[in-house]
Parts: structure tokens; C-alpha cells; sequence
């Protein structure tokens, strides 16, 4: 069970109305959602979520049916203070239903300079430049990055966030910095089964499976790791900072540490120091044509240090570029990822380094109103030296094909 979030209970104390609005806060209209279902087929090695190594959702040469369903409600609490929860259903994991965020909202006085806008509760950090449809889905593609994977299944936080907003010789410019608690497993995926491409995401008490860990972990790390548990008692802190150039271009450089004390273990779960830092682009050249990128590198270790050297510590780096193009009858996608691990610490016991690419060509047509028709497929192709602990090659490579519908209400 994770330790209560003392800093996410003042920060929900500092946001709270004085006075609520009661009307509408249960209306129709106040609830909304996406849903995402189809077939899959794959072939390569087994998917993690199946405990092994694989780096996409499906996996082992076979088929699958994939759904997931976001069911959220946004209440106005009063004129600038909101409230939103949304519920997430996934088809892969456990428990199968689960809180994915719960935060308040406070809106900015759209008449002060510096416009001053907040949340607090529980919620994913703004790093994802894809996850920008409604409640936090996917709109060009059905498997997000590489890097919003991880963001999506071990990134979520429990906290405080504030932005201001204002320009600078006209340009608009954003400040944005939170306090937070309850992500201290960040780095068990990353480091155990390194990098991987799908679409599920972390929940409030939910978890995801491990492969079989070394010997050196056997009865310390569990076998399932909680992304949103708090283990230590310590506030981590994130920075951002958002320039928009012009009317085409937005860049950002964020800035992340999660301050883990990572000699804490609570019923196997331990406390990881998780670093990172990432620059980001969005790119409209043309009309219709639209260009992201993202660029992460980072650190993660844990345990009580032996001969000078953490048990666990890994340095991680990946970068991934999306174009997305409108045509007659839909919007075609390309992303290309490119993605690495390196190990710093008792490699001959237990090696964790990686490196890979993944490529993924999407297809979205509409079918009806709030009805699309989604083609997808991914390869990805990686060289990890921990796989022969397993019985396999070292070096992998796997195929996806998904084709879904994307509803949303």
C-alpha cells in the first residue's frame, strides 16, 4: 500500500473553493471520453506485458483484441476553479480498471499580464507532445513514442503544478514548475526491461509486470512494479520552460528529478533517483503538415552502493521524430524512434544495456462523426545482451499490426 502524499493534501487544500457551483456538475455535458478497440497481430519475442522482454504490446506470433476506454468528468467548482477525474479501462493489465488522474484546476484571470494557471492532485507531467487529444489520448497514432511509453507507464505524479504565462518582445512565453510525490518506482521498467512502444499507461495503484529479475534481486525486488507508488517521503520537482518562435513553432526544454532516496525499499518496491532532461519541437511548415520531436537523456539507480557501485544504475537516452500529413480522406503518420540504455554497474551479473530503433506508419480516416478508422503498424528492432539470460538472442526484432477504432464522446 503507498504512503499517503502529504504535499498533493496541501496542495489540494490551497486550490479548494470557497464556494462550489453546484449546477451542471453532474450534467451531460460534464462527462466525456475516448475509446480504442481493435485487432492486433504480431510476430518476434513475447511482449513485456506477458513477462518477458518484447518492446511492443502484442507480441510472440499471435493475434489479440486491444481495447482501452478513458471515461472522464470536468466540473466547474466555481468561476476559476475546476475539478477533473477521468477512470481508465485496459485490457492488458491489472487491475483492468483504474483512477488515471484526479486533479483540481485553477484557470488564469484572463485579464493580469501574467497569467497564473495550476493543478493539483494526481497527473501526467507536461512532457508528451503526442498525447494531445482528449483526456490524454493519442491523435495521429495508436502506439505513442518510446519515450511517452515511459512517460505514460512510469512518469504520473501526485503533486502541485503552477504556470505562468506571458510574451517576451511579443513572442509567448511559459513558466511552468511543480512539487510532487508518488513516483518514486520511476526506473524499474526503464532499467529491467529497458525501453518499449505501447499504449497503456500507469493508474492510481495499479502495476505492471517485471521480467524475472536477477539473482542480486530475487526476494528485495517484487515481480510487479507500482509506477504511482510513494516509498521514501520525499518532494521531487520539475521545470519547463515554452517559447512559441511564431505562428509555426513551439519548442521546449523541461527539466526532471524526482529527488528518490534510493536506499528505501517498502514491501519490494524502491525508491529510484530518476533524472531527466528533454528538449522538444512542434513544427507546422505548411497547412496540413505538422512535425514532432523530442529528445530525453537521463539517469536512474537504486539500492545501497557496493564496492562504490549502486546495484542498480543506468543511463538512458531516446529520441524520436513524427510527421504527420493531411490527405484527400485522412492524415497519414510516420515516426522513426531511436532509443538507448547503458549500464554502469555489476554488468557481468546483471546487464542492462540496450540500444534500438522502431519505426511506426499510421493511417486515420474518419468513419462518422467522432468515429475514426485507425491503421497502424510498427517495427522495432533492438540488441540486449539480458535476453540470453532468458534463452534468446540478443538481438530482436518484432512486428505489430493494429487496426482499431478511436471513439470519442
Amino acid at each position: 500500500m503507498a504512503r499517503p502524499f502529504p504535499i498533493l493534501s496541501f496542495g489540494l487544500l490551497a486550490f479548494a473553493p470557497g464556494h462550489a457551483l453546484a449546477e451542471g456538475l453532474f450534467s451531460p455535458e460534464a462527462f466525456s471520453g475516448v475509446i480504442v478497440a481493435g485487432p492486433a497481430a504480431a510476430s518476434g519475442e513475447p511482449s513485456w506485458i506477458k513477462g518477458g522482454l518484447g518492446k511492443l504490446r502484442a507480441g510472440g506470433d499471435h493475434g489479440a483484441f486491444d481495447a482501452t476506454a478513458t471515461v472522464a468528468w470536468r466540473g466547474n467548482l466555481t468561476s476559476r476553479v475546476g475539478a477533473l477525474v477521468s477512470v481508465d479501462a485496459q485490457s492488458d493489465v491489472a487491475p483492468v480498471a483504474g483512477v488515471s488522474e484526479a486533479y483540481l484546476t485553477l484557470r488564469p484571470d484572463p485579464g493580469a499580464a501574467v497569467r497564473i494557471s495550476g493543478r493539483a492532485g494526481v497527473f501526467f507531467p507536461p512532457v508528451s507532445l503526442e498525447h494531445d487529444g482528449s483526456e490524454w489520448s493519442l491523435s495521429r497514432t495508436l502506439t505513442p513514442s518510446a519515450i511517452n511509453s515511459w512517460v505514460a507507464e512510469e512518469v504520473k505524479v501526485a503533486g502541485v503544478e503552477l504556470t505562468a504565462r506571458g510574451a517576451v518582445a511579443g513572442h509567448p512565453l511559459a513558466l511552468t514548475a511543480a512539487a510532487f510525490e508518488g513516483n518514486d518506482t520511476s526506473g524499474a521498467l526503464l532499467t529491467f526491461r529497458g525501453w518499449a512502444l505501447h499504449d497503456l499507461r500507469a493508474d492510481l495503484n495499479g502495476s505492471f509486470p517485471l521480467p524475472d529479475v536477477p539473482k542480486m534481486f530475487v526476494g528485495k525486488q517484487a515481480q510487479r512494479t507500482r509506477p504511482v507508488d510513494e516509498v521514501d517521503g520525499r518532494v521531487g520537482a520539475y521545470v519547463k520552460l515554452d517559447y512559441t518562435a511564431n505562428d509555426a513553432l513551439t519548442v521546449s526544454l523541461l527539466g526532471y528529478d524526482n529527488n528518490g532516496d534510493r536506499t528505501t525499499v517498502t514491501r519490494g518496491q524502491y525508491a529510484w533517483r530518476t533524472r531527466f532532461v528533454q528538449v522538444a519541437a512542434r513544427w507546422t511548415p505548411a497547412p496540413g503538415t505538422e512535425i514532432l520531436a523530442q529528445a530525453m537523456t537521463g539517469e536512474t539507480a537504486m539500492g545501497v552502493p557496493f564496492n562504490g557501485q549502486a546495484p542498480a544504475d543506468i543511463g538512458f537516452a531516446a529520441v524520436y521524430v513524427l510527421v504527420s500529413h493531411d490527405l484527400p480522406g485522412g492524415v497519414a503518420t510516420a515516426r522513426l524512434d531511436q532509443f538507448s540504455v547503458s549500464d554502469h554497474s555489476f554488468k557481468a551479473l546483471d546487464n542492462n544495456a540496450e540500444h534500438g530503433w522502431a519505426a511506426t506508419a499510421a493511417w486515420s480516416t474518419p468513419v462518422r462523426r467522432h468515429i475514426d478508422l485507425v491503421l497502424e503498424g510498427v517495427v522495432a528492432q533492438s540488441t540486449r545482451p539480458d535476453r540470453r539470460r532468458f534463452g534468446e538472442a540478443a538481438s530482436q526484432t518484432s512486428l505489430q499490426g493494429r487496426a482499431a477504432l478511436r471513439v470519442a464522446f
